[in-house]
């Protein structure tokens, strides 16, 4: 399809305006534009003359100032070598665009392959890329007070009718995390720093996606998402213990891999399995939450808050084993 051939809906079912976008972004002339699901933004993959580019219109409230600091951080990185996406101006020489109040923006296409679960070399270039992510950004400012991470868990733990089990569960780790903040060196993180985020040509990586959610944070913070994306162990569809437990032995090749060029301090070794934690608890506690306001939670909601009571309980049985793995990168 190209913008004089029709029109395409968004998730929300409205129109969206490819011709504008097409006046906006030339590039050589549309040949085609299809729609690309994931997250919360909306993606267009659009062929022209030019070659492959995506057009990204971010989620609703994103703020202007946020995407421009996302921006910039993926030239910044272009400039250091780092294969971020090219981000490719409107005609009107801007690197971003609003439309209808929401903001778009447009990067060339990387030619190259998924990340392969199989592959031992694309796991080891996961924690390497990500090391020299954290080593090229170390000069960046990354000033935050305290993580939003903890600040949202004490927040939903805090509402009346939470359960009170979960919330001493909360609270305790919260406590301990805050006692190792002085610890925890700061940087710009990824946000993303997933399988997804990465393209390969053959065994090296081509390029890294995926900036829509940097932000100054714990360092750390990256290896957690890292971690579980990369370890989670995939049963079946429909199993009890689908996407629930994790394989040590890829946490320990992965932290291995990034501790070649970045190396782990005692704190972060800590703070990584806590972080892993939290990362459920928070996402357990947000639908809750929502129970609690009078929503009406659906079928994949509870399903969601199953699978995450059963990761806690994984997280439970598994803990000195788990901190043993990520302490290996020390050693």
């Amino acid at each position: 399809m190209t913008p004089s051939e029709g029109m395409l809906l968004d998730r929300a079912g409205q129109e969206l305006p490819l011709a504008e976008l097409a006046s906006l972004w030339p590039l050589g002339g549309w040949t085609s534009v299809t729609p690309v699901a994931g997250g919360k933004n909306e993606h267009l993959r659009v062929s022209a003359g030019d070659g492959v580019h995506y057009l990204r219109r971010s989620y609703r409230s994103k703020p202007r100032e946020e995407l421009t600091r996302q921006l910039h951080l993926m030239q910044l990185l272009r400039d250091r070598g780092f294969p971020a996406p090219e981000v490719v101006p409107a005609s009107s020489g801007e690197n971003h665009v609003e439309l209808a109040g929401r903001l778009w923006i447009a990067t060339r296409g990387v030619e190259g392959t998924p990340f392969d679960d199989g592959s031992p070399a694309h796991l080891r270039a996961l924690g390497q890329t990500l090391a020299r992510y954290h080593r090229i950004v170390a000069d960046l400012p990354a000033p935050v007070n305290e993580p939003a991470i903890l600040a949202e868990l004490r927040s939903r733990s805090d509402e009346e009718g939470m359960d009170p089990a979960l919330r001493a569960r909360t609270a305790h780790l919260v406590e301990r995390l805050a006692c190792l903040l002085p610890s925890l060196p700061r940087v710009v993180v990824h946000g993303g720093a997933r399988r997804g985020s990465l393209v390969f040509d053959g065994g090296q990586v081509a390029g890294v996606l995926d900036f829509d959610s940097s932000h100054p944070d714990m360092r750390v913070l990256d290896l957690a998402v890292a971690v579980h994306d990369v370890s989670k162990v995939y049963t079946s569809q429909g199993q009890h213990d689908h996407k629930v437990a994790l394989n040590l032995n890829r946490v320990t090749d992965l932290l291995a891999a990034y501790s070649l060029d970045m190396r782990l301090t005692a704190a972060e070794v800590e703070a990584l399995p806590l972080l892993l934690e939290a990362k459920r608890l928070k996402r357990s506690l947000g639908r809750r939450s929502r129970a609690l306001r009078g929503e009406s939670l659906s079928d994949n909601d509870h399903a969601k808050i199953r699978l995450e009571d059963q990761r806690l309980a994984w997280l439970d049985g598994h803990r000195d084993s788990l901190l043993a793995a990520c302490s290996k990168a020390l050693a």
